[in-house]
């Protein structure tokens, strides 16, 4: 099988506390770059880096279900989920290489993120595990200076597009229409009383409503 042929695997991981359009437009974004692709939504069940959920595991997963049954190409992958121990990215990519062979495969994060690699769990690994598309964010640029900006000189490719060539290794820059839209946020207007409408589906929000999710 060429590289131009090989599967694409695409991980968009987060809390998804709760799943919103930002979320679902990234996922589409990437399907709209490499239609070949099939997008995985990776819930994280202990964040090591962020506070702890409001909303349970088995919540988090109903909610994405309720917008994803109908959608084959994004899929929900909760290994993270079945774990008690704090996720470590560079533990779920080795699971999954272990699994998918030498497929292309693509890690998702955002620019604030990226520019903090250097402080992540065995971070030295990850480009032997998968490719990184760091996505442009508002608030953050790529760094200009350190370990981070070194390794992405070494690793960038010219186009995104490029990636589907490598099974790892390589690391592209993509800035995406901005939804400007947060867990955070929403949560916090759901706390003091009021809607998040229009911030999310509907069908997500009568499940928050319905479960008292996110309220004092």
């Amino acid at each position: 099988m060429s590289e131009q042929t090989k599967p694409i695997h695409i991980i968009l991981g987060g809390t998804f506390d709760p799943l919103h359009f930002g979320h679902l437009r990234m996922a589409q974004e990437m399907l709209n770059q490499f239609p070949r692709a099939k997008v995985a939504l990776m819930p994280a069940a202990y964040p090591p880096h962020r506070a702890q959920p409001g909303a349970s595991p088995e919540q988090r997963i109903e909610m994405l279900q309720l917008v994803l049954s109908d959608v084959p190409q994004i899929q929900i992958d909760s290994r993270e989920l079945e774990r008690e121990a704090p996720s470590y990215s560079v533990v779920t990519l080795q699971e999954i290489r272990r699994e998918i062979g030498d497929d292309c495969l693509i890690f998702l994060m955002g620019t604030d993120a990226f520019s903090k690699l250097d402080q992540w769990y065995q971070w030295r690994s990850l480009l032997d595990l998968t490719n990184i598309l760091v996505i442009g964010r508002p608030s953050s640029g790529l760094p200009a200076e350190g370990t981070v900006a070194e390794l992405y000189q070494q690793k960038a490719v010219e186009n995104i597009k490029q990636l589907a060539e490598h099974a790892h290794g390589r690391v592209g820059f993509y800035q995406m229409p901005q939804l400007d839209i947060s867990s955070t946020y929403i949560r916090g207007q759901i706390k003091c009383g009021k809607s998040p409408r229009f911030l999310l589906p509907s069908v997500i929000l009568n499940y928050i409503n319905l479960n008292h999710l996110y309220q004092d």
